[in-house]
């Protein structure tokens, strides 16, 4: 039934007191920390497959939230989810067929790493990768990207240059430039990360790892240059130590290619982790890596090496196993480089004279446009809000757009997001 003009002022009223309620209690109740989305946040009530919804029934595009990786509120997942709880939700230390099976099937995914961790979030595996790094190398040091974010436990904080200011940062993490910097002079840029190796060295911290994500989401979203890692790997291993691939946000299949964003460079890591969209919401992460680094592990730790309680239960494996199953049977991997192209090659026809637009780059449903000043991006951002689309802000200093869909996302919808994302930069610009 449609409601009358003041029937309908009525109920806009009642949403905007109940959102300030929620707004003023979050504000007294939750650190100052975790912060939210737009000047007016919005209040999220249900998502369907590539859309949210508002309190007051509007929808919005969902192009940002990659966590809901199959689609939101997916079905198949919800009843994975729910058939599981119904029977059973314990820990590692009691033998269950799905946390197996999910770290047999995760292994098929690789080329040699076939043992598996499991843990509740990206951060997590992170920290445990490190762990890993330095029990096997005996040595501390770490090299990160200038720019990159892997999480926020305390160690892994430190990797976390994004976030973590410079003067708080230790002396055994060292930075290097991102991918523009090699694009731009290959031979500088492994000299300049041999220098940063040798101080690693000469200061007595060794070099236990070096950890990037493979779309440098946090350096303004790159496919991986012709050999960029495996000039790294090379650089890392000749010094004795051991490579992370960070899958947390590019792996599943994202970037429409292989399951895995590092198989793109023909590379293999010592230690693969994921999370973030694992679950399509459940919290659920894992690393992947080979015997030998465990060995290593149980070592330094005279056997006790890790527990999670959390980590591998049989519902976040459920859970996990569904989205494996349903990226295979939909085709979601391929349908990603399509849709991915596709998008793309619309934004780019559509965008090539505007005068605000630097650069338009990723892979598959991993997506970047550079604008010239982050004012812009963060005006775009709201002003995409208002039109019913939601998109994100990346890069060094927060110019470009971040477009990170479901994997659920269509041509129809990549038609819908060029249409708006033009309107909006049109006006901008």
């Amino acid at each position: 039934m449609k409601l009358r003009k003041s029937e309908h002022n009525l109920a806009s009223s009642f949403n905007r007191a109940e959102q300030m309620s929620i707004l003023s209690r979050r504000e007294k109740h939750l650190g100052n920390g975790q912060k939210y989305f737009y000047e007016k946040p919005l209040h999220i009530v249900k998502g369907e497959d590539v859309w949210l919804i508002d309190d007051r029934g509007k929808r919005f595009l969902d192009v940002y939230n990659n966590v809901a990786h199959v689609g939101h509120a997916n079905p198949r997942v919800t009843e994975a989810i729910t058939k599981q709880s119904n029977a059973l939700n314990t820990n590692t230390r009691y033998l269950h067929e799905n946390v197996v099976r999910l770290a047999e099937r995760l292994a098929a995914t690789t080329e040699d790493l076939n043992v598996a961790y499991f843990c509740c979030s990206g951060s997590e595996a992170n920290d445990l990768a490190v762990q890993l790094a330095k029990a096997h190398t005996k040595h501390q040091g770490c090299i990160v990207l200038s720019n990159a974010y892997h999480g926020n436990t305390t160690e892994i904080f430190q990797l976390s240059p994004e976030d973590c200011p410079k003067e708080h940062r230790k002396g055994w993490v060292k930075t290097i430039p991102g991918p523009k910097g090699f694009l731009e002079d290959q031979s500088a840029y492994i000299q300049g990360l041999k220098e940063e190796v040798e101080d690693l060295i000469d200061s007595g911290h060794g070099v236990a790892c070096f950890i990037a994500d493979s779309i440098f989401s946090s350096d303004g979203i790159y496919e991986i240059p012709k050999d960029f890692l495996k000039s790294i790997y090379q650089e890392i291993r000749s010094q004795g130590g051991v490579v992370i691939a960070d899958e947390v946000q590019s792996g599943f299949g994202r970037l429409g290619q292989q399951m895995w964003g590092y198989q793109d460079d023909a590379v293999v890591p010592d230690i693969l982790t994921m999370g973030k969209p694992m679950g399509n919401g459940h919290p659920v992460s894992a690393l992947l890596t080979h015997r030998e680094m465990v060995e290593s592990l149980d070592q330094a730790y005279n056997g006790n090496s890790y527990f999670n309680t959390f980590g591998g239960n049989p519902v976040s494996a459920a859970a996990a196993l569904s989205v494996l199953d349903i990226l295979e049977e939909d085709n979601l991997i391929e349908e990603a480089r399509q849709v991915g192209n596709y998008l793309k090659k619309q934004l780019k026809k559509t965008l090539e004279d505007n005068e605000s637009v630097v650069e338009i780059r990723g892979k598959g449903l991993f997506l970047g446009i550079e604008l010239d000043a982050p004012s812009k991006t963060a005006k775009a951002m709201e002003d995409m809000m208002n039109r019913g689309v939601l998109v994100g802000k990346t890069g060094p200093i927060n110019s470009v757009i971040k477009l990170r869909p479901p994997m659920t996302f269509k041509r129809e919808h990549a038609d819908l997001l060029v249409d708006k994302i033009g309107q909006c930069l049109g006006a901008i610009s």
